[in-house]
């Protein structure tokens, strides 16, 4: 029975080694990576740079966020301020604490207990000001550190 499939078997093997003539050429060219067209190329390309540019808009540096955070903080701030409070909320003033000291402890102890929009603004305005020397500083180059390649003493001439 199997000696019977052999003959079928071969020849249907020696048709896919012949180049596929059966199937559609166009077919063929856009399932072979090495033989695609013009239209399959600009689609793997932009394919590959859709998913380049997805990583790059998730990732964002420590610094960035905290500058973002604190412009949040500001325009919370500023609602108090617009709305004639005479003191920031609980929950607003915690986390104005909380950015403040991670900023900077000088900045957390001229801050203080006094929760008046104006004051906490201001204070804000500081924190904010250090995280965006320190975001400048960042994107400064820096030079790589050399790793000597031999040492700064001479070798002994072994024999």
């Amino acid at each position: 029975m199997a000696f019977a499939l052999l003959p079928r078997l071969t020849k249907a093997l020696s048709a896919v080694a012949a180049g596929s003539a059966r199937y559609n050429p166009l077919v063929n060219a856009a399932a072979s990576a090495l033989r695609a067209g013009p239209m399959e190329r600009t689609r793997l390309e932009i394919a590959r740079a859709e998913r380049i540019a997805a990583f790059r808009r998730t990732r964002v540096s420590r610094a960035r966020l905290k500058v973002r955070y604190a412009d949040v903080l500001l325009d919370l701030v500023e609602q108090c301020r617009l709305n004639d409070w005479a003191l920031v909320p609980t929950p607003v003033w915690s986390a104005v604490v909380r950015t403040v000291r991670a900023v900077d402890p000088d900045l957390r102890d001229e801050l203080g207990i006094n929760r008046s929009p104006e004051h906490v603004a201001d204070v804000l305005f500081m924190a904010q000001e250090t995280l965006l020397a320190r975001l400048r500083d960042q994107r400064q180059p820096v030079r790589a550190r050399i790793i000597p390649l031999f040492s700064d003493a001479p070798r002994a001439a072994t024999g």
